[in-house]
């Protein structure tokens, strides 16, 4: 079980076969190929709310990467279908119901892809990519707070 939902994403995007061995963070990209990183936005992270005062959830999210970049075509093509493979990654773990760990009362749904892979930002020597997603997920209230609001 994880501590909070953004650990559980990054537990789970790192086991994706696709990654290089490079560094991983959260909300910081260094400028060297090949880092990755879990971004953070701002969004409402309530979807519903019901009587009982269990809510869908959503936590919106970038996974962005440094990657090597120049003129040439073929290395460009390449960093676009990794994040084209990525996406079909992230699809396939919701078929399959594999989700992240969530904290306790919290159980995933599903990962959604909200954009495809693009370039952020480049230089002649590495640039930046990234794709949108969103984490859906159930947060059930505690039952000590259920009691209590009774």
């Amino acid at each position: 079980m994880a501590d909070s939902i953004l650990e559980g994403i990054v537990e789970h995007i790192t086991a994706c076969p696709l990654l290089q061995d490079g560094v991983f963070r959260v909300d910081a990209l260094g400028d060297q190929a090949v880092e990755y990183t879990i971004e953070t936005g701002i969004f409402d992270p309530v979807i519903k709310r019901y009587i009982n005062g269990d809510e869908v959830r959503q936590y919106q999210f970038n996974f962005g990467s440094r990657e090597y970049y120049s003129m040439d075509r073929i290395q460009n093509i390449q960093n676009s279908a990794f994040y084209e493979k990525f996406a079909n990654w992230i699809e396939d773990q919701n078929r399959k119901e594999v989700f992240p760990n969530l904290p306790e009362n919290c159980y995933a749904e599903k990962i959604e892809v909200l954009s495809n892979g693009y370039m952020h930002d480049g230089s002649m020597r590495n640039a930046r990519y990234q794709i949108q997603l969103r984490l859906i997920y159930q947060k059930e209230v505690a039952q000590e707070c259920q009691n209590e609001q009774q």
